[in-house]
């Protein structure tokens, strides 16, 4: 059913001024116009939402529940125009991005500072969510860019997917501990030990998983979190090893703390997903100063050098 939005802006002021006139005159309609207005709106919705009975008009019990019911769809009606004039001036420099919590601390929080200090102007939104509302909310244009671990959990979500660099799975451990000398650790060692992680069907998890499983050994498990970002404070604290990467495993993190890479190759592939079709012209900045974030960051510590790369 088609809605008359003037319909419903007359009658929002109907209700803050109990006038009809006032109203109309707010809308600069004639009181006349007004009144068809109103009862046209009465028709199409099948509904009596004033008393008529008094000089002024007063809600019926159908006009009030009405009225809280959508109080808040009229309230964002009145604000189009204002959405419109901002849409309009920060169409060219603002971007929305969407991540999970560690890639936004680790890769694009750092690409948007190095960015602002590049001196460009640009006003930026960081949001976080699950995995599959990454997925689609990028692809239903709700963000500009959104950064995630491959493979995509829904591949029949129309995406744009751009590869971006790959980080080696590592073991996350206190300095002191026993395995903080080996230069790698073996699936068979990190199964000997106490570990933190994320809850079943989390996707840390699942690499702890399917790891152990392939070597036919059952992790041992000693504290669960549904935050990355906890687990390196469990680690921290003493209370297990945990499966990590330098991504997610931001420089200022790193005090009191050694990674070292598991043996084998065992990788992660980050990757940039977009909508179909034209991309906003920050996206392509972010991503640039995302790569060059990455290559100094090798390039300050040695030991990454062989941990990550870009594509």
């Amino acid at each position: 059913m088609a809605m008359n939005l003037r319909g419903l802006q007359l009658f929002r002021n109907i209700v803050l001024t109990g006038s009809l006139s006032e109203a109309a005159d707010r809308l600069n309609l004639s009181a006349s116009a007004a009144s068809r207005m109103l009862g046209q709106l009465e028709s199409q919705l099948s509904l009596t939402l004033f008393s008529r009975d008094r000089r002024n008009l007063e809600l019926t019990e159908e006009g009030a529940l009405f009225y809280q019911q959508i109080t808040n769809t009229l309230d964002g009606i009145e604000e189009i125009p204002t959405i419109a004039r901002d849409i309009r001036g920060r169409a060219r420099n603002w971007l929305s991005i969407v991540t999970a919590a560690p890639l936004a601390a680790g890769l694009i929080v750092p690409a948007i500072g190095r960015l602002s200090r590049s001196g460009l102007d640009f006003q930026c939104t960081v949001h976080t969510e699950s995995r599959f509302e990454i997925e689609s909310k990028v692809a239903a244009r709700g963000y500009n860019l959104g950064f995630i671990s491959l493979p995509v959990e829904n591949e029949i979500i129309p995406l744009d997917i751009m590869p971006l660099l790959r980080s080696r799975l590592c073991v996350l451990m206190p300095d002191g501990h026993a395995l903080a000398g080996q230069e790698e650790i073996a699936v068979p060692d990190l199964a000997r030990y106490p570990l933190v992680s994320l809850g079943a069907g989390q996707r840390w998890r699942q690499r702890l998983d399917e790891l152990t499983g392939e070597a036919g050994l059952r992790p041992l498990v000693a504290f669960e979190t549904g935050s990355t970002i906890v687990t390196v404070e469990m680690v921290r604290h003493g209370l297990g090893l945990t499966l990590i990467d330098p991504v997610t495993f931001p420089r200022a993190a790193r005090a009191g703390l050694a990674m070292r890479p598991l043996a084998g190759e065992h990788w992660i592939t980050y990757a940039s997903i977009h909508a179909r079709g034209p991309r906003a012209e920050l996206s392509e900045q972010v991503l640039d100063a995302l790569s060059a974030d990455i290559e100094t960051q090798r390039g300050e510590d040695p030991s990454l050098a062989d941990l990550l790369y870009l594509i």
